[in-house]
């Protein structure tokens, strides 16, 4: 059902109307993983992109987007400067081995530009040169080296930013924990890779004021989430927002998030949600604000 309605809208040109309406916004793309298999056989793993679905996405961007860098997002801010319309930023979460073998030279071929939030924790010392340059099944599973990772981030438009040390909630755990959490991830990535301020994501899209306000505060460049909705010149850079991708989400649903199709869709269910909480009476309640406006015999 959701992938014909996808289907319908994409025809009906109503992702491009609203690509059209979002333009002057940026965009932050979530991905995970990018597997070489036509479908992984995990289940539990929906984040697990098929390769062949993932350039009918890169090619889509590459007709109807412009990709730029999360820096140039963040210098554009800094220096006042706007940014082209359109405008596209991708990000992979937790530093999987087949982002150096299935989505590296699929950016590179098209020019593209990418920052991969990594677990510094699960990131080996090991030099792995021995292991195969192409894709293997064990990449799906597989974390990247620091010498993979020092490879990488030499190629042009290639970044990586901080998932924290171990992938926790953070607030599940106590602030004082939180900051170490944040600050060697931080620490780990400028002594390796020379980067004067990284970028941070939040696991699991779980954050407060309170880390937000730690992580501005321990350096990061800035902090996102997988709220979803694009972003504006001003919105807060430790609040921004990220449409996650699914394993699922052919080229038609693919359109419709990264338009902003499906945030405007979040906003109206929320919208209709909030109304139909404040027109039903909870049990037991003596005042009916709803009946009252109404002008309805409460009796």
């Amino acid at each position: 059902m959701k992938k014909l309605l996808f289907a319908a809208l994409y025809y009906l040109r109503v992702s491009q109307f609203a690509a059209w309406w979002n333009r002057q916004r940026v965009v932050i793309l979530c991905y995970h993983s990018i597997t070489m298999l036509d479908k992984y056989p995990d289940e539990l793993r929906k984040q697990y992109l098929p390769r062949r679905r993932f350039e009918t996405h890169l090619n889509h961007l590459r007709e109807r987007y412009n990709v730029i860098a999360l820096q140039d997002y963040l210098s554009a801010r800094r220096e006042g400067r706007s940014l082209p319309p359109y405008s596209v930023v991708l990000t992979f979460d937790d530093g999987m081995r087949n982002f150096l073998t299935v989505v590296a030279p699929l950016l590179a071929e098209r020019s593209f530009s990418a920052t991969n939030f990594i677990v510094t924790d699960f990131v080996s010392a090991t030099d792995n040169s021995e292991r195969p340059g192409h894709w293997t099944e064990a990449d799906d599973s597989r974390y990247l080296s620091w010498p993979e990772i020092q490879e990488l981030a030499r190629s042009p438009g290639i970044a990586f930013g901080s998932h924290t040390c171990s992938h926790p909630s953070l607030p599940d755990i106590t602030l004082e924990e939180a900051e170490r959490e944040l600050r060697d991830s931080y620490q780990a990535l400028v002594e390796r890779l020379q980067c004067e301020q990284p970028a941070l994501a939040f696991p699991h899209n779980q954050t407060s004021d309170a880390l937000k306000s730690l992580a501005q505060s321990l350096g990061y460049a800035c902090a996102l989430t997988a709220d979803l909705g694009p972003n504006e010149m001003d919105s807060n850079l430790f609040s921004l927002r990220r449409t996650v991708i699914s394993d699922d989400d052919n080229l038609a649903i693919f359109a419709a998030r990264v338009a902003g199709v499906t945030w405007w869709a979040d906003n109206v269910r929320e919208l209709f949600g909030r109304r139909r909480r404040q027109r039903v009476p909870k049990v037991g309640q003596q005042s009916y604000p709803y009946f009252q406006a109404e002008g309805i015999d409460q009796e």
